[in-house]
């Protein structure tokens, strides 16, 4: 149970982890021949593009994890804009791969792109030596339903996995644009991750 103080600091938030495919991968190719930066101009790249996402969006750019970033949504923001976002994301990543990576790469990489894990619910905001961090199982859930998004799938690019709880809410808002899916999935270190039923949306790929 929660004391006032506590409450004070509690947010509902949607959760989203994002991930780049293979970027070890591409990451050691680049280093062996020398071309690392551009590595960094391809990240600083989609750094700029979601700021100014953010600067229309109002959403907060909270981690970046080495080869992707946590942002954080209100729990009402659209989920029709919150694909479309997705949707320019992967675009854009796409755009600055063929520009900077993929001429100077010595070997074939597969897959390439973006992956997505999506959750909702409370959030702890907390001061942590002068900076805000976030605690609680939507971020734990969302980072390991990203993680779980390749198991099985060959041609992850542009596909979101997201709890039951994420999808209940704006089903009937994306039924129409959007190919979603049931899929078991085991998600480590997660209470009934065991045999987890997740909701996978592509994309690029329309409902029949």
């Amino acid at each position: 149970m929660t004391t006032p103080a506590e409450e004070k600091h509690l947010v509902k938030k949607l959760v989203v982890v994002s991930d780049i495919c293979s970027s070890t991968a591409i990451l050691e190719d680049l280093l062996r021949t020398e071309n690392q930066k551009r590595w960094r101009n391809l990240l600083i790249g989609l750094k700029d593009f979601l700021r100014d996402e953010r600067d229309t969006h109002g959403f907060i750019m909270y981690k970046f994890i080495g080869d992707g970033w946590v942002l954080l949504f209100d729990e009402d923001f659209s989920s029709v804009k919150l694909f479309g976002l997705f949707t320019r994301l992967c675009k854009e990543y796409d755009s600055l791969y063929k520009r900077y990576i993929k001429p100077v790469l010595s070997t074939v990489v597969e897959p390439v792109g973006i992956t997505f894990g999506l959750d909702r619910g409370t959030l702890m905001k907390v001061m942590m030596d002068g900076t805000t961090e976030y605690i609680g199982r939507p971020l734990n859930v969302a980072a390991r339903l990203q993680g779980a998004i390749k198991d099985k799938d060959q041609n992850p690019h542009g596909k979101v996995l997201m709890s039951k709880n994420a999808y209940a809410d704006i089903r009937d808002a994306i039924k129409d644009r959007y190919h979603v899916i049931e899929v078991p999935r085991e998600l480590r270190n997660i209470a009934g991750g065991d045999n987890y039923r997740a909701k996978k949306l592509c994309l690029f790929e329309r409902p029949k």
